[in-house]
């Protein structure tokens, strides 16, 4: 997500009915002007949507889905990143500031909030998930007191929170782009899946302080995103907050305010997790050594990289090489 887009950007009101490419067995094929992939979508329910997305554009687009007023009580749950080939995992090993933008992360939001910048020549690989607001309270049974679950279920308050993606999201979304169920069972499977990438991505979110949500404004938003791009854009150097804060024209406290409610994490913490989870990443996908991808990372100790990752994917590197190798997904 950007701030901005260039000048040559275009406006979608939705992928798949704005681009008008050729459609075969609900999979909409990118007209060859406009890039290359598809865009398949699945009515489950009135109140339950998904869509997988595999595509590159030749030019920008902004992707925004606008506040239509049948839409503006349903909640957006896209997860991106969640698909890569083998070429694709080559171009992100090092360095580091090639991978930051790549990792698999998940965006939860309502349509009035909802934006997504595609940039030309990069890879799309993302599925979407459009919930009703009354089905996922259905669906969630939200306690009262939990600020964070009353808020994404209650259909009138807007909020924007993104999450980096869990193996198990990962694995399970992977899978969900590479089957072909059978015909007359689609529509069961594609329900099952979206429900179960929903417990999975809640079940991420529980972990977040209970804290009180602050309305948030667009322009905020797009800042502190660009905060993250700058955080992310060389991860072997950490974050500086005097000058992110620069940068943001925020003060210190509502940069790191509006950060932590987006991202659930403060902004070196959330740094430290982006590094472990590329690092678990690396050993699994790259076929990297625990050495290469500390020292890659920007370790000098390896020692403190052994306890960093242990805090954050709850082994030491050497255990989650062996046991990655054992049960690795083949993608």
């Amino acid at each position: 997500m950007r701030s901005n887009s260039s000048g040559k950007s275009k406006t979608l009101d939705t992928s798949a009915k704005t681009i008008r490419g050729k459609v075969q067995n609900g999979v909409t094929h990118i007209p060859s002007n406009m890039g290359t992939g598809y865009i398949k979508g699945f009515f489950l329910n009135p109140k339950l949507r998904l869509i997988v997305r595999q595509y590159e554009l030749k030019e920008d687009w902004v992707l925004d889905r606008g506040i239509d007023k049948e839409e503006e009580k349903f909640v957006v749950i896209a997860f991106h990143n969640i698909y890569q080939s083998k070429d694709d995992i080559k171009t992100r090993l090092f360095p580091p500031s090639a991978s930051g933008k790549l990792l698999p992360s998940v965006q939860v939001t309502t349509t009035d909030l909802n934006y997504e910048f595609l940039p030309a020549n990069k890879k799309i690989n993302s599925i979407v998930i459009t919930v009703h607001a009354d089905y996922l309270k259905e669906l969630l049974q939200p306690q009262k007191g939990n600020t964070l679950l009353q808020t994404i279920t209650s259909g009138s308050l807007p909020f924007l929170f993104e999450e980096l993606i869990s193996p198990q999201i990962q694995e399970l979304a992977a899978e969900i782009v590479r089957t072909n169920p059978a015909k007359e069972l689609q529509h069961l499977y594609y329900r099952i899946k979206a429900e179960e990438l929903i417990y999975l991505l809640f079940l991420e979110l529980l972990k977040r302080q209970n804290i009180t949500l602050q309305t948030l404004n667009v322009s905020d938003i797009k800042m502190v995103y660009a905060i993250k791009e700058k955080i992310l854009s060389n991860i072997d150097t950490p974050p500086v907050i005097a000058e992110l804060v620069k940068i943001s024209g925020m003060s210190e406290s509502k940069l790191k305010r509006v950060f932590k409610q987006i991202f659930g994490n403060s902004i070196f913490n959330y740094y430290q997790s982006f590094r472990m989870k590329e690092a678990a990443y690396l050993i699994k996908e790259g076929n990297l050594s625990v050495s290469e991808v500390g020292y890659g990372l920007g370790f000098s100790n390896l020692s403190h990289f052994t306890r960093l990752f242990e805090t954050h994917i709850g082994m030491k590197p050497k255990k989650y090489s062996s046991y990655s190798h054992l049960h690795h997904v083949q993608y």
